[in-house]
């Protein structure tokens, strides 16, 4: 017999938020009013201020004394050291996976992973077979403190993809997250040799050519929508 799950008020509400959030769809620093949070998604306030509570703990909103939530702001700033923490995150995992891990499985794993990172449609596709390829590293790295300092940036991550992917009839660069794709294929190689330096490589190289990317997006992205809620 299936078992139906049930989705209780605040999940819904934070899901629901979280996906507009991280795909842009609301602006960076617009306030979120619990009334009329209240009012569209016909709930009462209990759901809604635990939800932003969630969002709070995940960064991708802020509280002010008299003020409220509001969604966090991006800056280039930010941009460059959200990635600063990310590579640093998968130097520590990639190395230790190759010292617990199996290379030749971890490979063909990745392999994978670049096979459907390659047929993916759409921003949250792409991004979740990044994260699947990181999390090989992730994995079998044998670090459960590691894997929780990802998971507290998953949020960010997704919002960076965004931004990198921003196609063309909304002001972007033109949806590029398939052309990743050649760097990930060195990272795969450099797996199989097991050849660390390589590994750091990739990942560096994928990073800085994505920057550009989300940086050139940034701005478009800030002036563009004008949703409030």
């Amino acid at each position: 017999m299936a078992v139906i799950k049930r989705v209780s008020l605040v999940d819904q509400v934070y899901d629901k938020l979280r996906e507009r959030i991280v795909q842009l769809k609301i602006p960076f620093g617009s306030k979120l009013n619990v009334s009329k949070l209240q009012e569209e998604y016909g709930v009462s306030s209990t759901p809604v201020r635990e939800a932003l509570n969630r969002l709070l703990n995940e960064g991708l909103i802020e509280f002010e004394n008299n003020v409220g939530a509001h969604v966090i702001d991006i800056t280039e700033k930010d941009v460059r050291e959200i990635q600063e923490i990310s590579f640093s995150y998968q130097m520590v995992a990639a190395r230790n996976a190759l010292r617990n891990g199996d290379a030749q499985q971890m490979a063909e794993e990745i392999e994978k992973y670049i096979e459907e990172y390659r047929s993916s449609n759409g921003v949250i596709e792409s991004c979740r077979c990044i994260r699947n390829i990181m999390d090989v590293f992730y994995k079998n790295s044998n670090n459960d403190m590691l894997m929780t300092k990802v998971t507290s940036m998953t949020g960010m991550d997704e919002i960076l993809h965004a931004l990198f992917a921003m196609p063309r009839e909304k002001g972007g660069s033109g949806g590029q997250y398939h052309s990743g794709i050649t760097y990930f294929e060195q990272i795969h190689d450099a797996v199989a040799n097991k050849d660390f330096a390589k590994i750091c490589d990739g990942l560096e190289a994928h990073q800085l050519w994505s920057r550009g990317y989300i940086l050139k997006n940034l701005e478009t992205v800030k002036n563009r929508f004008e949703y409030r809620v």
